[in-house]
């Protein structure tokens, strides 16, 4: 498990924003800068970016969110200063990177361990390796995991793994193991130079839970970001058309726009943003007001990005439809991401009505079944081909095949250059 996986803090003095080290963060620390989340296409890097969202509640219950639709607050008791905010978030991460460099250091120590290792007796267990390191188990999944997807090691289950051979085929010195983790995987110098530049974040994501766009003084928080050079991406459902507009009035609209689009069509849309358990029905109201926000997605004079969160047997069906929507919104990007097995994202399958919410289910059996409804990448680029008419319409930009995401050009043009160039 990740150090920081579980890890959320509860912002400001009324708790309506949070902060959550995301996967990529922690894979670029780990990696010394060396691996990136589908945004570092734009430029960005994931050690210099901050999670978070400025409103945890929501107006609407997405079957597929992986946040706690069943027990996210709706009310909060006051609103706090964007500033306080962004000095708080700001805060957090640095904290979050200074205890990560120590367990970095030890991770890289235990992986170098573990590679001389396997170098010798080709396969390993964990327990082996953990005993001959004075560690735990855990410690040693996770050195693993990094030397998997190095592609230094092949897993044969969860405890035990193999020497890819065709990478390492004789037993390794310690300065011969180094070399190879420095070419495959890090080294300790970039681990503590990507350390250095992660204390001074470059890039948030207002994101990852609830309806960013309630908080009444978002334009102010883009704006304090802003100030001190920090970039911003929001991402929005698309109910509050009259706060974007707010945004564009006042200057203060973000980086890149995201407005997340749960179905090509009226009925789609309900189901998909419709939890059957707990129960909290979606309206043709708030489908047409997305519509509006749509409507001037294309006028805005900032980056924008019309989103697909595509679910197999829920919304990835009427291709044509969203060609439509894309069409109308005119955004800079289309994105298509796939639904994703993580965080509640399991319980789709409860706010579906496909199971009973009083049955007890095992929560690997619950995965198991959601599992059915996320898609490949491969299956996330056919449906990508079909929206966009084989990329004729919307040429694609890129792929990212462990984000299962496709991203195509609606009106940008420069499709070798999708970085960011201001804030």
């Amino acid at each position: 498990m990740p150090f920081f996986v579980d890890r959320e803090v509860e912002i400001g003095k009324y708790k309506h924003a949070s902060y959550k080290p995301c996967y990529w963060f922690e894979e670029s620390l780990r990696t010394g800068g060396r691996r990136h989340c589908y945004k570092h296409g734009f430029g960005i890097d994931s050690f210099g970016c901050i999670q978070s969202t400025s409103f945890k509640g929501c107006n609407l219950a997405c079957v597929f969110c992986w946040r706690s639709v069943e027990s996210r607050p709706k009310v909060f008791k006051g609103y706090d200063e964007p500033e306080l905010i962004v000095e708080e978030l700001i805060k957090t991460q640095k904290s979050i990177v200074e205890e990560s460099l120590e367990k970095c250091i030890e991770n890289y120590n235990i992986a170098l361990h573990a590679l001389k290792l396997i170098s010798i007796k080709k396969v390993i267990t964990v327990k082996e390796v953990a005993e001959s390191y004075g560690t735990s188990n855990n410690k040693v999944r996770e050195a693993f995991l990094d030397l998997y997807n190095s592609g230094l090691v092949l897993r044969i289950d969860n405890n035990t793994y193999q020497v890819n051979e065709k990478i390492v085929n004789k037993a390794l010195s310690d300065e011969e193991a180094k070399e190879v983790l420095a070419k495959y995987f890090t080294t300790l110098e970039e681990i503590i130079e990507t350390h250095k530049k992660a204390m001074n974040p470059k890039h948030v994501a207002i994101s990852y839970d609830g309806e960013p766009t309630i908080y009444p003084r978002i334009g102010e928080l883009i704006a304090a970001f802003r100030k001190r050079g920090i970039s911003t991406f929001l991402v929005t459902n698309g109910t509050f058309p009259e706060r974007i507009i707010q945004l564009w009035e006042e200057g203060n609209l973000p980086t890149q726009l995201y407005v997340t689009v749960q179905g090509p069509d009226y009925e789609t849309y309900l189901k998909t943003t419709s939890s059957v358990y707990p129960y909290q029905p979606s309206s043709r109201f708030l489908w047409e007001r997305l519509n509006k926000t749509l409507e001037i997605l294309g006028k805005l004079p900032c980056r924008t990005v019309m989103r697909i969160t595509a679910v197999k047997y829920v919304n990835m069906v009427n291709p044509e439809g969203y060609r439509k929507l894309a069409l109308k919104a005119n955004p800079d990007f289309l994105e298509i991401k796939g639904y994703a097995i993580s965080g509640h994202a399991p319980m789709m399958l409860v706010r579906l009505g496909m199971i009973p919410p009083l049955i007890q289910i095992d929560r690997g059996e619950l995965m198991k079944q959601a599992l059915e409804f996320s898609p490949t990448y491969e299956e996330i680029e056919d449906f990508a081909r079909q929206v966009s008419q084989d990329f004729t319409i919307f040429p694609k930009v890129s792929g990212n095949k462990e984000s299962a995401q496709i991203l195509m050009a609606v009106r940008w043009k420069d499709l070798n250059d999708i970085s960011i160039k201001q804030i």
